[in-house]
């Protein structure tokens, strides 16, 4: 029985790391099995496109587990995952991949964990291996809590501790830094780990991880980890349940054997349910035990795995080879993934230079290598007809293999898709009945529409401070490491347009009695009025009434003042040491003392001794917390 959506609260976050290999697996299997023996139906996700450890999600929750990836299946379609699962659950746990911020491409977060965060609006729970840290966790902490301001890190796990003398120094340090908290500190134990082999974890079905396992795993997370704290501060409202979808294909429903077993195992869930969906009812089969398909099968559908772990029981299964090779002289479809391409080779070669007789639905060859032979997202367009009756014909999927295949004849490609380096490249067969290809195809959730260039909503952060408070390299920072495109207006870039020798703003309007002010502020509206984000580097405050003047011209353009500041000791030693102009410390300590008077600020950023990329990473987190608008 679901549980009711008032029946109690509803918790959900993610799992991350600052790298791979740092316990987010281990820590993850320990919170699913524990809130599992509190009580809670707990719903697993894993960000990226994994097939392993979902398997070991699977076991810990007593629920399948399913992968969400914002590059193959959108924000949009994240959600959708998100709401449909975790609805039906007390708790929804996503497990991160790689590090926090690592993604397809530097500069865009798409495939990331934090960007399936964001998108779903998850508190982050991060995992750091501290062996061998103490007060430095701040640092590295710091830096992720502050480098994008619209992820929440909620909490912070130690792994891998050497005493509980030692978490504590680690908590001291993250309270005193005023950071996260430290939720769980667990020492290294070496039977908590988990056996790898060269496309990452062994899968669970081929471990001897049994309940005992899982148990000893949520008993130390009772121990060494506050689960009241984290679940306090992962609270979150619950996803609205999603009614079921009517099944999309009308007539008789049709039978598709779908390979399940410990060579064949990659397989995205939501794939089979969108077949399901699509009017197939899948039946499992072993090509590792079957001597026969199941009865009555209009396609076989064979994923990824390994099938060179399990040659020679592939190789030795004779009948179930001529099985597959009566169902495609019949006519009847062949759709391979993979693991399930290789298996349809005349031969694999294993690493050791053993050949193994395979299926031989194609006439080709796979070959083991010693080293990783593709790896990476990849987008395809199919040119003839999708395989399963799939009605895309451009789908988005992921390849990783170590392995190679020769064909000894020439076979019409299943896909193309472009590499890196802008060049075409052609893949897979497609040979009548038999489709097959090396990436695994997500298909479940349909790709994003094309990207409608829209204006966005403008906005103006409106710098105020003394000569030399630090405004210029502020701004410069924010520019930098906003997400947004970013304009850049100094009142100081104004003052040369008057033809004036003086290099205060206050001495040229003197001077010059040109309204300098007034055409500075209509190119703040102006540009802001457009759509775009713009930082005002100002010294508004030495007349009040100019305030007034920018605001006049902003009708329903956000303004941020922000006060920018420095000690007095600091302003001295800049302002006698610039050389961009004459020093002017008469200036700039007047300004000190009265620019900031009367001024409305929803944020202050104090330069004395922090880094401009801090002061600005401090500000756009603000700053996103004060406005619904985009942030900067």
């Amino acid at each position: 029985m679901p549980p009711q959506p008032d029946s109690q609260p509803f918790h959900g976050f993610c799992i991350a790391a600052p790298h791979s290999g740092g316990g987010k697996t281990t820590v993850a299997l320990a919170l699913m099995r524990a809130l599992r023996r509190r009580g809670l139906a707990v719903q697993g996700f894993k960000c990226g496109p994994d097939y392993i450890d979902p398997s070991f999600h699977r076991q810990a929750t007593g629920r399948p587990s399913l992968n969400i990836d914002t590059w193959m299946m959108s924000r949009e379609g994240v959600r959708s995952v998100w709401q449909r699962h975790a609805a039906t659950a007390d708790a929804g746990i996503c497990e991160g991949v790689m590090g926090l911020f690592d993604s397809r491409t530097p500069g865009d977060l798409s495939g990331s964990t934090a960007d399936c965060a964001h998108a779903l609006g998850l508190p982050v729970i991060l995992v750091v291996p501290a062996k061998g840290m103490a007060a430095s966790i701040s640092a590295l902490v710091s830096g992720y809590a502050r480098y994008h301001s619209g992820i929440r890190i909620a909490g912070v796990i130690a792994n891998r501790i050497g005493s509980a003398a030692h978490g504590k120094i680690l908590a001291d340090a993250l309270q005193r830094d005023h950071l996260p908290p430290l939720l769980g500190a667990i020492p290294h134990h070496a039977e908590w780990s988990l056996g790898s082999r060269q496309l990452g974890l062994v899968p669970a079905e081929e471990t001897t991880c049994g309940d005992d396992w899982y148990d000893a795993l949520a008993e130390a997370a009772e121990q060494w980890i506050d689960i009241d704290a984290l679940l306090e501060c992962t609270r979150i409202p619950r996803p609205e349940p999603v009614p079921a979808a009517a099944p999309s294909r009308s007539g008789p429903r049709k039978r598709l054997a779908v390979a399940r077993d410990r060579a064949f195992c990659f397989y995205y869930d939501d794939n089979l349910s969108n077949l399901e969906h699509l009017g197939w009812d899948i039946i499992p089969f072993s090509p590792l035990h079957d001597t026969g398909l199941p009865e009555q099968a209009d396609a076989v559908y064979l994923g990824g795995g390994y099938p060179e772990t399990f040659a020679r029981e592939l190789s030795a299964n004779t009948a179930m080879h001529r099985a597959l090779q009566c169902h495609a002289d019949a006519g009847r479809e062949i759709f391979a993934e993979c693991g399930g391409y290789m298996y349809l080779c005349r031969t694999l070669v294993t690493p050791d230079g053993q050949e193994w007789p395979m299926s031989g639905i194609l006439d080709a060859t796979a070959r083991m290598g010693g080293s990783l032979r593709s790896l990476g997202y990849r987008e395809v367009s199919i040119p003839g007809t999708p395989p399963l009756g799939l009605g895309p014909t451009t789908l988005r999927g992921h390849e990783f293999h170590w392995s190679s295949i020769e064909h000894h004849r020439d076979y019409p490609p299943l896909y193309t898709w472009t590499g890196r380096d802008g060049a075409a490249c052609r893949d897979g067969v497609s040979f009548g009945n038999i489709r097959a290809g090396y990436i695994h195809l997500y298909w479940a959730q349909p790709l994003p529409a094309p990207v409608v260039p829209t204006r966005t909503p403008g906005r103006i952060i409106l710098l105020n401070g003394a000569s030399s408070a630090g405004k210029t390299t502020l701004a410069r920072a924010l520019r930098r490491l906003s997400t947004r495109p970013v304009m850049t207006f100094s009142i100081d870039d104004f003052l040369p347009s008057c033809g004036a020798s003086d290099s205060t703003l206050t001495g040229t309007l003197d001077s010059t009695g040109l309204p300098l002010v007034e055409a500075y502020h209509a190119a703040l509206a102006a540009a802001a009025g457009a759509g775009a984000c713009v930082i005002a580097d100002h010294v508004i405050g030495e007349n009040r009434a100019w305030l007034d003047d920018l605001r006049s011209r902003l009708p329903g353009i956000p303004l941020f003042p922000v006060r920018v500041h420095c000690d007095r000791a600091t302003l001295i030693r800049r302002e006698t040491a610039r050389t961009d102009r004459p020093p002017d410390l008469a200036h700039a300590l007047r300004q000190m003392d009265t620019i900031h008077s009367g001024i409305p600020y929803c944020a202050a950023v104090d330069t004395t001794s922090s880094t401009p990329d801090i002061c600005a990473r401090q500000l756009l987190h603000l700053l996103h917390l004060l406005s619904a608008h985009t942030e900067p």
